[in-house]
Order: C-alpha cells, then structure tokens, then sequence
C-alpha cells in the first residue's frame, strides 16, 4: 500500500521501517509530542518520505496514497518537546486540514486513526470524520465509550464508523528478537535478579533487597531514574539500611536509542536480548501508577512487556484480573505474580528451578513483534478503504463534523480536567469504579507531597547509594555494571 503517516510514533519509531520492508511505500507528516515521541525520526531515513504540512494534500492526489495512517499518543501542549524543523502542529490541526482539504476535492482517500493508550486530548468534531479506528485494545475503546456511570467518558464519536480493530501498535521490531542470549546472572552468583526497564512503578525495593531479590533500572532516556525511584522508597528506610539497598538495587545508564540514526538504533536494539537476558524476570507496573481513572487504568499498555519477551523474560505484575497489563501476560504465561514479597520470592526460587515461563516468553515472543501485527494492520487499512469507497462521494468527502474544539480527558495535566477527575472519583462509589472516599483523599495527597518531596528524595537516595556503592568491597558494583552502562 501506498501510506501517508501523520502523527508520532511513540518509543519504537524504527519498527516502521518493517512496513518498508514488506513493500509498503511510505510518507511521514509528523506532529508535536513529548521530547522522545516527536519526529523528524532519524531512524526512518531512507524508507520514509517526509511530507510538509502544506503539501500534504497534493502528495495523497498525486501519488496515489491508499490510506492516511494517523498515529499514535496525543499529549498536551505543556508536555511537548521543543519544535523540529517541519514539525510544527498538533495532530488535530493535521488532520482538521486534511479533512478540510478531502471536503473541497484535494484528494479521495481515507483517514484511519491508531490510538494508543496516552491520549490526553481529543477533537470530537474530528474524531466522528474518521474512517477507521484501531484502538490499542478492548479497555481503552470501552473507557472512552462507556457512560459516566460506568466509569467511562460517554464520548460518542467513534460510533458512526464502521471499520473498528484492536491491535497493539508499538511492539519491538521482530529483527531485534535474535538469539544472543547472555549467561544469567543467577546462574554465576546463586542470587536472584530482577529488571525494571524505563520507569519502575511501585516496586518495594527494600521489600525485594531483605529477600535476597536484585533490582537492575535502566532509565529510558527521558525521565530521571532517581526520581522515579524515589516514589516508592522511604528515604528514613534507605538511610538506614542503605548498605542492604546499595547491594540489591543498581541503578544503569538507559539503552533506549532516541532520535538516533537506524546504524545506531540497530546496533543498540539488538544487544538488548544480550543485556536483559541476563536477568531472571522483569518488572511491570505494580499498583496505581499514575492518576488515571479506574476504568483508563485497566487499559494501560506497559511497553516495557513487550521488551521483556523481546529478551525471553517473564514478567512480575501484582494479580490484576480484568486489567490488560495482567492478563495479556497471563494468557501468554509469563506471569510471576507478585501477591506478597514472600510468595514472590518463591515464585522467582520456582522459575529460576524451572525456566518454565522464560520457555513461554520464547516461544510467544516472536507473536509479540511488530511485524507480527502488520497483517491484521494492512488488512485493517484495506477494510477502511472498500468501505470507504463503497459510500458515494458526497458521503465519504465529509469534513469535520460538528464545531471545532478538543477535550482534555483526564490524564491531561489541564487543571480542569484534573480537576473533573478528581470529583468524579470522589463521588463514584466503589461498587461503580471508583474509591471510597478516605483511601481517594488519602491518594490524592499522597500524590501532592510526592510533587514537593521527590526532588530532595531523589537527590539524597543517589547520593547515599551512590556512596555506599563506592565504599563497599566492588563485588555488587561489579554486578550491577556488568555492561549495563
């Protein structure tokens, strides 16, 4: 197919270039998002075509694009990275244009949308002329639909649209799944280790280093891994026992390649089997990571799974029926179920003896590429465009329908919208989704003083690690540096 890309392409741009790979022609017009989601994709150089905004329109007409694939997270405005050459506008404004120009006869072609999970704004009148939606799966499309009385938005603008998919759209590239497999760790030392790859989110690690269980972090390039950290360690507990938390937790220099060349993006992606094969789990998020509201966080996509299966690892996640995040590595079973640091502990001792969900990670993983999903996508877009074509002209040359405008939904940092969620949690009773009242409070103020105290935290939890690392005897240093770095 002939495919004009508009939007951004969250962490793994370079799996793009499968689609290339495959035979599928491709143009990019790319819009503003966070510093590490924004083209220009360096890694995309020589496979895709880059389009100005202004030329979008002729290049559909005149070389003869099949589809307009828009994609991916849409973040608010005070997120955004700095502007790049070319990459001037939000992914409303792109698609509003599009729309505009297809009403006056620019071009005849469909417009299919790919949501991803972090999508903290929303154009309604946009939105209902769309002509395909892939939701990234079944949790987000049923938040965003959902009566507020079920916990969702009640938003109605997907419902005129026929061609309606789920797919996970940011998965690994399949070449990086190779098989140049380290020597575990556990294996040298007769120690646990565990990995968290970019953000780690309610982990225990006090809890983890008194059971004899090493967590490796690697940052992911963008957020600081000592902040991050520190939400979920008592400064008092570290200080204290910080030459136990300076021998368990070892803290890594990030492996994720952004805005890199596709050489450096390649040679960096495909030692990962080699560095976090290492390891003998890695660490989803565990418990309420973010503020999302109850049903979104059932949605929520860590995509540090799909690199752990990338490596042949199974995953910790605390039991969490219902919600995505658990039950795709369940239904996959790689699931090491964190109910306790006990019966974790236990769960690790038993996979270490058995291997037998690092069997199930390999024998799954190459079903969790991106390549694995081209199919189903392609197949998608084609649907979208016989429907498309099957409505007479007038109809399908729709602009956007209803008066222009985007929503914030709640994960936004607009205060309003925070503002909105945080009544609407506080009012919901539990049966419906929500909270009661004490433990929301409770939340919601924790939350607040973790914006005040992190910084300090984080400063002084690096400096006490850090210094205890440095004068202990170097074997655990040794350890954690082993190429991580």
């Amino acid at each position: 197919m002939n495919l004009l890309l508009v939007g951004a392409l969250s962490w793994n741009p370079e799996r793009i270039r499968s689609l290339h790979e495959r035979g599928h022609r491709l143009w990019g017009l790319w819009s503003r998002s966070m510093a590490w989601d924004q083209g220009p994709y360096p890694s995309l150089d020589g496979c895709v075509t880059p389009v100005a905004p202004g030329d979008a329109a002729r290049t559909i007409r005149e070389r003869r694009i099949d589809a307009v694939y828009s994609l991916f997270q849409v973040y608010h405005p005070k997120l955004w990275g700095p502007a790049a050459p070319g990459v001037a506008h939000d992914i409303w404004t792109l698609l509003r244009a599009l729309q505009d120009e297809r009403r006056r006869g620019a071009f005849d072609a469909p417009i299919v949308r790919h949501w991803g999970f972090d999508v903290q704004q929303l154009a309604p009148d946009v939105v209902r002329s769309l002509d395909g939606h892939v939701f990234c799966n079944r949790e987000k499309a049923r938040y965003w639909t959902a009566g507020r009385r079920e916990g969702g938005c009640g938003l109605d603008a997907f419902a005129a649209c026929e061609t309606v998919a789920y797919l996970d759209g940011d998965r690994p590239k399949l070449e990086f799944m190779n098989d140049d497999f380290a020597e575990r760790l556990s294996d040298r030392t007769g120690e646990i280790h565990t990995v968290c790859v970019g953000r780690p989110f309610g982990i225990d690690y006090l809890a983890c280093a008194r059971r004899g269980i090493h967590v490796h972090v690697y940052g992911n390039n963008h957020d600081d891994v000592w902040r991050t950290v520190a939400r979920d360690v008592s400064l008092a507990g570290a200080t204290r026992e910080a030459g136990l938390c300076s021998r368990y937790v070892h803290v890594h220099a990030s492996l994720q390649p952004a805005a890199r060349s596709w050489d450096e993006v390649r040679r960096a992606k495909s030692a990962w089997v080699r560095e976090f094969s290492r390891y003998d789990a890695g660490w989803s998020y565990v418990g309420r990571p973010l503020p999302w509201e109850p049903l979104d966080d059932r949605a929520a996509i860590p995509s540090k799974v799909s690199t752990y299966l990338l490596a042949g690892l199974p995953v910790i996640s605390d039991v969490r029926p219902g919600w995505y995040r658990y039950d795709e590595i369940a239904r996959l079973g790689v699931n090491v179920d964190l109910d306790g640091y006990d019966a974790l502990r236990e769960g690790l001792e038993r996979e270490v003896r058995t291997r037998e969900r690092r069997a199930n990670a390999l024998r799954g993983r190459a079903g969790y590429s991106f390549d694995a999903s081209i199919d189903a996508l392609v197949a998608t877009l084609g649907e979208a465009r016989e429907r498309y074509f099957d409505r007479p002209h007038r109809e399908r040359a729709r602009g956007p329908q209803g008066a222009p405008r985007v929503i914030h939904l709640s994960a936004s940092p607009d205060p309003r919208a925070r503002l909105a969620s945080l009544a609407r949690r506080l009012a919901r009773p539990p049966e419906a989704g929500g909270m009661s009242l004490p433990a929301d409070i409770a939340w919601v103020a924790r939350s607040a003083w973790r914006g005040i105290a992190l910084p300090r935290r984080a400063a002084t939890l690096a400096a006490v690690l850090g210094r205890e690392a440095a004068d202990g005897d170097g074997s655990a240093g040794d350890t954690a540096r082993g190429g991580g770095a």
